[in-house]
């Protein structure tokens, strides 16, 4: 039992930061959006075209992308352009790909 005994000084709630990212990539959208952006900024329009989905309901993925961190904007006229915030968001999808990859091993 000892070796949980420093858990109880873990903050537990929506407050957890970690909770929000892997809330944001619970969608499989989210995903492949963060995906696509891997090659560079791109707008909603440009998002939107490559998978086919309505530009207002990437416009609400990217909010919570957004939210939680994930990716940044910059404004350029009227169009709002997305990229990752980091390198480490292209990371965190490939060490979740290499678990899945050993989990559907067994």
């Amino acid at each position: 039992m000892h070796r949980y005994a420093n858990m109880k000084h873990w903050k537990y709630g929506a407050g957890d930061s970690r909770t929000v990212i892997f809330k944001a990539l619970a969608c499989e959208h989210r995903i492949h959006i963060l995906e696509a952006l891997k090659y560079g900024e791109q707008n909603v329009s440009e998002i939107a075209s490559l998978f086919s989905i309505h530009p207002s309901v990437v416009s609400r993925h990217l909010a919570i992308l957004q939210m939680a961190g994930l990716v940044v904007s910059r404004k350029k006229g009227a169009e709002v352009y997305y990229r990752l915030s980091s390198d480490d968001v292209l990371n965190l999808i490939k060490d979740a790909e290499k678990i899945a990859k050993k989990r559907n091993r067994y």
